[in-house]
C-alpha cells in the first residue's frame, strides 16, 4: 500500500525540498532562519506543531507573533513555520496558526471577525510563503489514488 510523500496542512502549495544529507537539512534551516530574522515579529522560539504525526514528524522554525486588543480581550497570534519530513524522502515546509485569547488557547476564527487579526495573519503567511518559495520547489497534487499514492506537479509561485 502506498501513501502520499508529503503531508501539507496550511500552506497554499507543497513547498518540497529534496535533501541528500543532514548538512543540506541544517543549511536549509539556517537559510530559512536567516530570512525570517529580517521580520520584526520573528522569534527563534517556536510553538510545537499540533499537526505533528508519527509518519510525518515536524520541527518548528521559530515563530511570528503579535497581539491585538479587541474590546476587553487580548488576542495573541502565533504563526509558526515548520519543516515536515516526507514519508519516503525529502521534506516539505508548512506553518500552523495558534490564537490565544487572554492567555488561553482558542480557535479564534470561530469566535471573532476582525480585519486587524486577519491582516496580521495574512501578512505573516505571505511573508513565510515567499521565503519558502525561494528555497523549495512548490508542488501541487496532480492525482491521488485510492491506495494513497499521490502524483505531484510543479507550481509557479
Amino acid at each position: 500500500m502506498a501513501t502520499s510523500n508529503f503531508y501539507n496542512v496550511n500552506a497554499s502549495h507543497i513547498f518540497a525540498v529534496q535533501l541528500e544529507d543532514t548538512y543540506e537539512y541544517d543549511d536549509l534551516i539556517d537559510n530559512l532562519t536567516s530570512e525570517f530574522n529580517s521580520h520584526k515579529d520573528y522569534s527563534t522560539v517556536g510553538k510545537s506543531d499540533p499537526n505533528d504525526l508519527r509518519s510525518y514528524p515536524s520541527t518548528s522554525i521559530g515563530s511570528f507573533s503579535n497581539a491585538v486588543i479587541i474590546g476587553d480581550d487580548e488576542i495573541s497570534v502565533f504563526v509558526t513555520p515548520v519543516v515536515r519530513s516526507g514519508y519516503y524522502d525529502g521534506v516539505n515546509l508548512d506553518y500552523h496558526i495558534l490564537f490565544y485569547v487572554n492567555g488561553y488557547e482558542d480557535d479564534f476564527y470561530e469566535h471573532y471577525e476582525d480585519t486587524n487579526i486577519q491582516s496580521l495573519v495574512y501578512g505573516y503567511v505571505d511573508f513565510i510563503e515567499n521565503v519558502f518559495s525561494q528555497y523549495t520547489q512548490p508542488l501541487g497534487v496532480t492525482a491521488q489514488f485510492s491506495n494513497g499514492e499521490t502524483m505531484y506537479h510543479p507550481v509557479n509561485f
